[in-house]
């Protein structure tokens, strides 16, 4: 089975919708590209919200394409 869970610095492997984990922003992917750090959250930085979580810096394809 697929994983549906990626950290910042793993390789998109599809095409497609990710949604960062500690905010739910929703962002695009190619793939081949690379997860970074979540703009909207800056996930990881001092500028960084302040209720994210250390460490959490993942990227989840959102609910609709892992329907499909």
């Amino acid at each position: 089975m697929e994983t549906l869970t990626y950290n910042k610095g793993e390789v998109v492997n599809d095409d497609g919708n990710y949604v960062c984990v500690p905010c739910g922003y929703n962002r695009y992917f190619r793939k081949g590209e690379v997860f970074t750090e979540c703009m909207s959250c800056l996930s990881g930085t001092k500028a960084g919200d302040e209720e994210f979580a250390e460490g959490l810096e993942l990227w989840e394809r959102s609910l609709d394409q892992k329907l499909q």
